[in-house]
């Protein structure tokens, strides 16, 4: 699967420079959205490193801290239920 656009959306925080948190929904598995790049047009709706993401796919949900080196995106485990 890919990035879904309709399924990312901010929770908190109006900060460009990071610390927002957002969620994004899918129904894959946590493995598959926290690959490598998964994520890199996420930045086109406000991503920035710093940002929290709350992730909940097929198998549980994780929250990741995200780091991004332009043009691609970082996942940063931090809590996962899976």
């Amino acid at each position: 699967m890919a990035f879904a656009d309709g399924t990312f959306t901010r929770l908190s925080g109006a900060n460009s420079t990071g610390g927002a948190l957002f969620v994004y929904t899918e129904s894959a598995t946590l493995a598959n959205v926290r690959a490598a790049n998964y994520l890199n047009t996420a930045y086109d709706h406000g991503l920035r490193a710093g940002d929290i993401v709350m992730f909940i796919g097929s198998d549980g949900f994780g929250f990741n801290l995200m780091a991004y080196s332009d043009p691609n995106f970082t996942v940063g485990e931090a809590l996962t239920s899976a």
